[in-house]
């Protein structure tokens, strides 16, 4: 009798001991899940860029309004060339320089508007990848500078001789020819002549965020953006003033996400 209540009384605290880590274990867990549900009020991102025509950089600042939507404010400037432009040199010179013939702007977009990423599926505790839906709009601004070509110009001199002189000039269709180019100027010549165009734009893309720290934030983003300007950017001399711009992209992008108080 003494050996059956010896037992019992240690079935007891064998399960007594169970309960307690049982019970200690849970509220642990439920501590980290909560941990891991936390809404984060505000993030913020650098953003790497490459499209169809071009590449840029851009950053984002961004507020969640609840556990599926986040109202964004983003700023981009990218670089856009046309898909008709092709590099050469000119054979007859020792160290000519790449230039494009027939081009007359470098032309970039710098863009501001208000995007929201809706969620469309939730990462996993333990990690994995979270898509959203991203649709974006708003101002654009196309920021037209003068592209400049070394031009070889000759010209008689004493005698028989021939001379010639390096100078500075746009394309012009009609008084330049591809052998008269010595190659492209330098990037900051025409800066003082830079024009804007005001414009709109509109884009839409999915977002793929992964990794496994929330406050961490690593994405994968791939879409399209539409651009329109009413008075027309030029980049190629056989252009028109083009007013449409199309381009497919993909972007990465680092941050942070953080309560304010």
């Amino acid at each position: 009798m003494k050996s059956l209540c010896v037992i019992k009384a240690t079935a007891l605290l064998v399960f007594c001991l169970i309960a307690v880590n049982s019970a200690i274990g849970q509220r642990a867990l439920a501590a980290d899940t909560s941990e891991l549900q936390i809404i984060y009020s505000h993030e913020r991102m650098g953003t790497a860029i490459a499209h169809s025509f071009g590449l840029g950089a851009g950053f984002r600042w961004g507020t969640n309004r609840n556990a599926f939507r986040t109202r964004v404010i983003s700023t981009e400037l990218v670089s856009f060339r046309s898909p008709k432009q092709i590099k050469t040199i000119n054979p007859y010179y020792n160290n000519a320089k790449r230039y494009v013939y027939g081009k007359l702007n470098e032309v970039f977009f710098l863009r501001a508007g208000i995007a929201n990423k809706q969620l469309l599926n939730r990462k996993p505790l333990w990690g994995g990848v979270e898509v959203r839906w991203l649709y974006e709009g708003g101002a654009t601004l196309g920021i037209e500078k003068p592209y400049y070509l070394f031009v070889i110009s000759f010209y008689q001199g004493i005698g028989d001789n021939l001379n010639y002189a390096i100078e500075t000039k746009r394309f012009d269709p009609a008084f330049l020819s591809w052998d008269d180019i010595y190659g492209r100027a330098p990037f900051t010549k025409g800066i003082g002549e830079i024009s804007l165009k005001p414009g709109v734009y509109v884009k839409t893309a999915f977002n793929f965020e992964f990794g496994e720290v929330r406050t961490r934030m690593q994405a994968f983003e791939a879409g399209a953006i539409l651009e329109f300007f009413p008075q027309g950017v030029v980049i190629m001399a056989d252009d028109s003033d083009n007013m449409l711009f199309w381009s497919f992209y993909i972007s990465v992008s680092i941050g942070s996400r953080y309560n304010k108080y």
